[in-house]
């Protein structure tokens, strides 16, 4: 048996404790709230990660259905496809066309002595071109209504493709080409 006759005589117990016992005790114990604190937010989280595998397997159909189309896209030749897009974009822009709201800008734009035949929409890539087909008791009152539609917002660069005098009745009949703004 040993006996310590020393001042202090546990103090080499306590130094080996706080050297070696305490850092392993204080590791163990952050571990182990670790490892609680990984299992509680794994467990509360699990419905989030259910809810993410399903949305990545949602994305990986759109992906294969994005690609099938886009194997079909390139079977078809550019020109053929570009020429059903503007189609397909003609029909829509013309249904953007308002009948009423154009008739009521030529309400105000239109001389009295100017009598308007046919309007004749087209859709040229993002702008409609009207053709008007009219008469006009005079040259001068033709000329107003195209010095009108030039200063209207709603039209623009006129321009006359034709024009005639009937030898009877003394009418100039004329056919107008104009850009149209829609939803201007």
């Amino acid at each position: 048996m040993k006996i310590n006759f020393s001042e202090k005589p546990c103090v080499n117990r306590k130094e080996r404790f706080m050297f070696f016992a305490l850092p392993i005790v204080i590791i163990a114990l952050l571990t182990m709230i670790n490892i609680t604190f990984f299992v509680y937010f794994r467990y509360i989280n699990s419905s989030s990660h259910k809810r993410i595998s399903a949305l990545k397997q949602k994305i990986s159909g759109y992906e294969k259905g994005i690609n099938i189309k886009l194997s079909i896209l390139k079977k078809i030749p550019y020109k053929k496809f570009k020429k059903e897009y503007y189609f397909y974009y003609s029909i829509a822009r013309k249904k953007q066309l308002s009948w009423a709201k154009l008739f009521s800008e030529f309400e105000q734009i239109l001389p009295d002595n100017v009598k308007l035949s046919m309007i004749s929409p087209k859709v040229e890539r993002s702008s409609v071109l009207l053709s008007i087909s009219g008469e006009a008791k005079s040259k001068q009152a033709e000329l107003k209504f195209i010095e009108n539609l030039d200063k209207s917002k709603s039209f623009s660069s006129p321009f006359v493709e034709y024009e005639s005098i009937d030898s009877g009745s003394q009418v100039l009949k004329f056919s107008i080409s104009v850009r149209y703004r829609v939803g201007e």
